[in-house]
């Protein structure tokens, strides 16, 4: 680059420049950046010169390790550009020059190719123009601390589960599947299982850690809500109404009661009422275990009894069929069939005719009953009855 100065004194004084070719360090005039790179490269001991002339040596390794991979800008370089300093070869020969303190004094913008060079924490500008190659600094400034971006909020995780099942006997185990859960930017990293009573009392509750996600609860007896909230890998936390599900638990054990009228055509007719606990395995099975009375209320045969049954009973929806064994005690006449105490077999059908099955009810049933020694009497001294069995 070819410097014509309108003022030049000691080599530290500044220096205004105001025209661009006479004193280059390069020759023909750069065209784009590849040219640049390429002069660089093949003038390496004349630029390390002079960085050392300019007394930053220290700047010639990353200048020209960081020159070979950084964007180059080609800029217009208006009237007052300031450059620290440049070096250059006096009318294009003999060694390598340096001058510090240039100003640009031209009204007319020059083109140069510019470009930055970090080390330690510091950014160079450097600017070549194109007409010279003279190898100027421009400035340099701290690099900015790169502020990360602050990290997305952390959304919620979705929460949906399963229940099976939602009506069983007290104490039984009810499956909680939440697998189905979902998290939009991590994973579930646990579930709560809370059962709360209809007085929003928390009966029971149960945390389970890992993928897993499935959990078992005691079911409670009566109605209840279990409520499943799982956490993500960031500890938040989130339910949802796909995560509520209502519960019924049923007593296996209740009360019953039997009032009713036994005929026997022997002739005797009786009334009876019993009452005892009923027993479910299942919502078909059960056993009912009942003691009464029955008073004999008209008939010149047959004699008051009490009652000690055992039923079997096998229900299909709103209809029950019994079958069991029975014990009719008296104090009548033993050496009478009509009136001695006996083993009883017991058959029967009904069905309910109020209420629902959990809850109080009322069942229309017939009933049938004799002893096992007089079954081939039956049509004598069997006793076909019918009455009006209550559950509470």
């Amino acid at each position: 680059m070819a410097l014509v100065l309108l003022s030049v004194s000691f080599a530290q004084a500044a220096t205004t420049l105001v025209e661009i070719g006479r004193s280059p360090f390069h020759q023909p005039p750069l065209k784009n950046a590849d040219e640049l790179r390429a002069m660089l490269k093949s003038k390496m001991p004349e630029v390390a010169k002079g960085f050392a002339l300019a007394g930053r040596s220290d700047l010639y390794e990353p200048f020209m390790t960081q020159v070979a991979k950084t964007d180059v800008e080609l800029v217009q370089f208006p009237k007052g550009s300031y450059f620290q300093w440049m070096f250059y070869k006096k009318k294009g020969k003999g060694t390598v020059r340096i001058v510090k303190d240039v100003t640009w004094g031209n009204e007319k913008p020059f083109p140069g190719f510019k470009f930055a060079v970090d080390k330690d924490g510091i950014r160079y500008i450097f600017v070549i123009p194109l007409g010279c190659g003279n190898v100027a600094l421009m400035e340099e400034s701290k690099i900015p601390e790169v502020v990360a971006a602050p990290p997305p909020p952390n959304k919620p995780p979705q929460c949906a589960m399963t229940v099976a099942p939602v009506k069983t006997f007290c104490g039984e185990t009810v499956t909680v599947d939440a697998r189905t859960s979902s998290d939009p930017d991590g994973q579930i990293a646990k579930m709560t299982i809370a059962v709360v009573d209809e007085t929003g009392k928390t009966v029971s509750s149960k945390v389970v850690e890992g993928k897993t996600l499935m959990g078992e609860v005691a079911m409670p007896c009566g109605t209840s809500t279990v409520k499943v909230t799982v956490a993500d890998d960031k500890g938040l936390e989130a339910t949802s109404p796909a995560c509520t599900a209502q519960l019924t638990g049923v007593n296996r054990m209740r009360f019953v009661g039997d009032v009713g009228y036994y005929r026997q055509f022997d002739p005797s007719n009786s009334v009876f009422a019993r009452g005892g606990i009923e027993y479910k395995f299942n919502d078909q099975f059960g056993v009912l275990g009942m003691l009464g009375w029955a008073p004999e209320v008209h008939g010149k045969d047959g004699a008051s009894a009490m009652l000690a049954d055992v039923l079997a009973e096998y229900s299909f929806s709103r209809y029950f069929v019994d079958l069991g064994l029975g014990g009719w005690i008296t104090n009548g006449d033993d050496d009478l069939d009509a009136e001695d105490s006996g083993l009883d077999l017991i058959a029967g059908f009904g069905a309910r005719v109020y209420g629902e099955p959990e809850t109080f009810n009322a069942s229309l049933f017939f009933e049938m009953r004799s002893a096992l020694d007089e079954m081939d009497d039956i049509s004598e001294f069997g006793r076909f009855g019918m009455g009006v069995r209550f559950r509470f």
